[in-house]
């Protein structure tokens, strides 16, 4: 009888271990990684389905290509938070578009996100940049990237940020 205990709990901990594995997994790049003060600050998000079944996924879109399910965190050189970006007449801004579409198991969904949008980055400076998903379970995160902000006329014409990958 014991060897049967033993034996229900090692399947118990292998089954809780299959549901404590993230269902994604974030990467994020910076291309460039100089751009010039004014210029839109970009990045590549890329979410890998890592789960063993297709995720449907809803998605919206906001001002600067910005998808909905991301989070981001930008923190200057010194470590403080990057304020939001304000607008004249938020009221007024509406979401770009809605999105559905399935991630399939095993498939990575890229896209460019311009977080200079949503985050005042327009001054010269260091900047690190974290893009997570709100999971019921799970705060996935990505790794961080730093961008370098240089002053008008610090870095030549196609490292600007304009470039599009």
């Amino acid at each position: 009888m014991h060897i049967f205990y033993c034996f229900l709990l090692f399947v118990n901990l292998a089954l809780c271990q299959q549901f404590n594995k993230p269902p994604f997994k974030i990467a994020i790049t910076s291309a460039p990684a100089t751009v010039v003060a004014g210029s839109e600050v970009s990045i590549k998000v890329s979410l890998t389905n890592t789960s063993d079944h297709d995720v449907r996924e809803g998605v919206g879109y906001e001002r600067g290509n910005i998808a909905s399910i991301f989070r981001f965190e930008v923190r200057d050189e010194h470590g403080k938070l990057v304020p939001k970006r304000t607008y004249p007449h938020p009221e007024l801004a509406m979401m770009g578009s809605v999105q559905f579409g399935t991630i399939h198991r095993g498939e990575t969904w890229t896209q460019e996100q311009e977080v200079s949008a949503l985050y005042d980055m327009r001054k010269p400076g260091k900047y690190k940049i974290q893009v997570w998903k709100r999971n019921p379970d799970y705060d996935i995160k990505s790794n961080v990237v730093t961008v370098m902000v240089t002053p008008n006329g610090k870095v030549s014409a196609r490292k600007s940020g304009n470039a599009r990958y």
